[in-house]
């Protein structure tokens, strides 16, 4: 019970009303660039909407953005030695437990409530305030085979078939659980390397030279960023998404055993 408070208690006091300011005013950039360029584009569907919302930096900056939900002032704690401090009140294994847990928590919360907002605005809100003319005929679609392109245009659109909702739920929880991985990945860097913009910076690094290779070895639809946001590729098998992500949980594995081993050592380095 005295966990399951302190995570709770680390999630309220990471909250603060100038953070959830600064990601609300992150999240709105979408809306305003689609409020900007609407009019320059012929959407075919809903679906084109959604995706239009996602395109463009959002692929580019994404890991940088989830290792920003929370481990920002981790990495000052670490770099202020505020932890020191906290051991003093609560052992050290026991916070970093629920240090990890805030920062996962938060990165999935924050990424799942900014892909489904944009979800029910492109397929809820947007048709209701009329915002949107479609234009299906552009694409040599009508009504009904715009319906049937849907399931087969992106990776994770064959989740359409069984209702929009349920692409939506399960499209945002797998954008939300990514980023939280790499946020993980980005809370070991900061225990093990000494440089807190080097240990930030990993993730991207891995995130976009590891999308580099693999396009240049021909693994196109295993690439990183495609596994998020697979816009820029044909539709591929659902599970093609699903080897990169487990890769990255392979290497999560791989440090924290290390960690785990090291706990004595890093002790005194933090």
């Amino acid at each position: 019970m005295t966990t399951q408070y302190s995570i709770v208690k680390e999630i309220k006091n990471t909250l603060s009303v100038k953070r959830i300011l600064i990601w609300i005013l992150l999240m709105l950039w979408p809306f305003l660039n689609f409020m900007l360029q609407r009019n320059n584009y012929s959407f075919r569907d809903k679906l084109d909407v959604f995706t239009f919302m996602l395109e463009g930096v959002l692929p580019l900056v994404f890991v940088l953005l989830a290792t920003l939900v929370y481990l920002g002032s981790f990495s000052q704690e670490i770099k202020k030695r505020f932890l020191v401090y906290t051991r003093l009140r609560i052992p050290l294994r026991k916070m970093l437990r629920i240090k990890f847990a805030a920062n996962f928590l938060l990165t999935f919360g924050a990424f799942f409530v900014f892909t489904f907002g944009y979800f029910l605005f492109s397929f809820y809100i947007a048709p209701i305030l009329g915002l949107i003319q479609y234009h299906p005929e552009v694409y040599k679609l009508n009504e009904v085979t715009v319906v049937e392109d849907s399931y087969t245009r992106h990776t994770f659109t064959q989740l359409l078939q069984y209702g929009s909702l349920t692409y939506g739920f399960l499209y945002s929880c797998w954008v939300g659980l990514n980023a939280a991985v790499y946020a993980a990945l980005g809370f070991f860097m900061v225990l093990i390397v000494r440089s807190q913009f080097l240990a930030l910076s990993i993730p991207f690094l891995l995130y976009i030279v590891g999308s580099f290779v693999l396009g240049a070895a021909g693994l196109m639809h295993f690439r990183f960023p495609d596994a998020i946001f697979p816009y820029s590729y044909m539709q591929v098998p659902i599970w093609t998404a699903f080897v990169p992500f487990l890769f990255l949980i392979f290497i999560c594995v791989i440090i924290y055993i290390y960690v785990n081993k090291r706990l004595e050592w890093m002790d005194n380095v933090i």
